[in-house]
């Protein structure tokens, strides 16, 4: 009996081109997801995120392959065994009545000839069942030039967004800091020494470049009545602009104010302030405030609030 080689040739470019697909499906996905998840958050850098997503996505996809292989790999195995009971129920059958038919015979030599045929029957299925079980070979998979290709250019597309997106990033801390500089520089001329403008720049500075930091106090020489409030709003529209979800929240506020300014933070009654309070009372506000609370427009980190106000305030 002759068997047909059957080919997988076609199968496997098939199936690779639908990888090939579903992976830059992925890869677009990966830019959304990164993208959605940087805005939230930029404490882990945009490039990273990508790659996590990308990654991601790619083994739910391996996975979802993987478990479909081994759901048909047990249907095949299990299709097999079926197949192979379903062959021996009908070499008993085809046997029996043969058998039956050459005992009720009378003649010696019919019987030999009835066990003569009774035994080539039985070595035929036995001869069905290896040529059944005989398979072709199976050839190593090859990998395609086109999935090489893609591999590279995934790559090459990660380590030129990541680059690119680096820069962005650095770019914007720089701007960030430098609008900050010349706001608090703007906001305090007219209530502190130069001297003092720059210590105070200073401490910021550090804060700015880490959240954690630990500022140190001193007796500032003010032009004005500052009150703590409007360390507060200073503190506030900095915090805000760093993102008080990157470490700058509320309760750091207060400590950095603490610590900061000693001198200012004390209550009507003459009782020094917590750091509880502070932080619970950042946006208290009144119309005599000489530093005003500076709210983040959409899609900007840009003050609204300068030196000319703080003039038209005094």
């Amino acid at each position: 009996m002759n068997y047909k080689k059957i080919s997988v040739f076609g199968f496997e470019r098939f199936f690779t081109a639908i990888c090939i697909a579903v992976s830059a499906i992925n890869l677009i996905v990966s830019f959304l997801v990164a993208g959605y998840w940087y805005d939230k958050s930029t404490v882990i850098p945009y490039p990273v995120l990508l790659i996590i997503s990308f990654i991601l996505l790619e083994f739910i996809l391996y996975a979802v392959i993987n478990a479909m292989s081994e759901i048909g790999s047990q249907l095949d195995k299990k299709n097999v065994k079926i197949q192979k009971v379903s062959q021996k129920k009908e070499d008993v059958t085809v046997s029996i009545p043969e058998t039956s038919k050459s005992a009720a015979s009378a003649s010696n030599k019919d019987v030999q000839d009835n066990v003569a045929s009774v035994g080539s029957e039985q070595e035929e299925p036995a001869s069905s069942k290896t040529t059944q079980d005989f398979s072709a070979p199976e050839e190593p998979p090859v990998v395609s030039q086109a999935s090489v290709e893609r591999s590279e250019s995934i790559t090459k597309l990660l380590s030129l967004s990541a680059e690119e997106n680096s820069k962005k990033r650095e770019k914007f801390i720089q701007g960030r800091k430098e609008l900050m500089e010349a706001y608090i520089r703007g906001i305090m001329k007219p209530l502190l020494p130069e001297a003092d403008i720059n210590a105070l720049w200073l401490e910021y500075e550090q804060w700015i470049e880490s959240s954690t930091y630990h500022p140190t106090g001193r007796m500032w020489k003010w032009k004005e009545k500052v009150t703590s409030r409007d360390v507060r709003h200073l503190t506030w529209n900095i915090a805000k602009r760093m993102g008080m979800e990157n470490g700058y929240g509320t309760k750091t506020c207060g400590r950095f104010i603490m610590t900061m300014f000693p001198e200012l933070c004390l209550k009507r009654d003459g009782s020094k302030c917590t750091e509880e309070y502070l932080a619970n009372n950042l946006l208290e506000e009144k119309e005599t405030d000489f530093i005003k609370i500076d709210k983040l427009d959409p899609n900007s980190i840009a003050f609204h609030f300068g030196e000319e106000q703080i003039k038209q305030v005094s």
